[in-house]
């Protein structure tokens, strides 16, 4: 049942709570999302939509345009592979280092799982486990300091608007991910969490 089209500006991580409040359990983007923009803005925008829709469970329609081999790195799709996996993705000059993008999108989703990479948030701390790796790693955050910033990373904002400490310490492992000038909170809120928390 179609439910209408939204527009991604403002507030887009409860605009894709109010989805889901709605029992909506598929969604389509209409443009691609291309991390070749030296921008980043619509992207940034974007792939938070696609971090909250994956956070509730819902399919999502999307193409990814990812920078020509030699620009990234072999696997610059590992940090979004808890997404859920794009339709497409375009990568000019296909093959060589990192893959064309259909074999990108076959291991995107041979690979992906639910939570995959997520957190869940207490009083003062935030607990990260992250699998995209193909192992476990588990990463707790105190907050008390760094609060409203998490909170405006989970929106995207300007990479000069983040201390440099902390890129230095969440950019490396992907906890926070750079789209032309901006930078986002890639993991996603489990809300459900699927085991245990004392099983890695």
């Amino acid at each position: 049942m179609y439910v209408g089209t939204l527009d991604l500006i403002g507030d887009h991580v409860g605009t894709v709570a109010a989805l889901a409040a709605r029992h909506v359990q598929f969604a389509r983007l209409s443009r691609t999302v291309d991390l070749t923009d030296r921008d980043g803005a619509a992207a940034v925008t974007a792939l938070v939509a696609v971090r909250e829709l994956t956070a509730f469970g819902i399919a999502v329609d999307w193409t990814l345009r990812l920078p020509e081999p030699g620009t990234g790195t072999p696997d610059d799709w590992q940090p979004l592979s808890h997404l859920h996996p794009p339709t497409a993705v375009i990568r000019d000059g296909a093959g060589g280092l990192g893959g064309s993008g259909d074999d990108i999108v076959v291991r995107w989703r041979d690979s992906f799982h639910a939570a995959k990479c997520g957190y869940r948030r207490g009083p003062g701390f935030i607990e990260i486990r992250d699998r995209r790796s193909g192992s476990f790693k588990r990463l707790v955050i105190r907050t008390h300091q760094h609060d409203e910033l998490f909170r405006a990373l989970l929106r995207g904002l300007p990479e000069t608007g983040v201390p440099s400490s902390v890129i230095a310490r969440y950019l490396p492992p992907g906890l926070i991910h750079r789209a032309g000038r901006f930078l986002w909170w890639t993991p996603y809120r489990i809300r459900r969490w699927p085991l245990s928390t004392t099983i890695p």
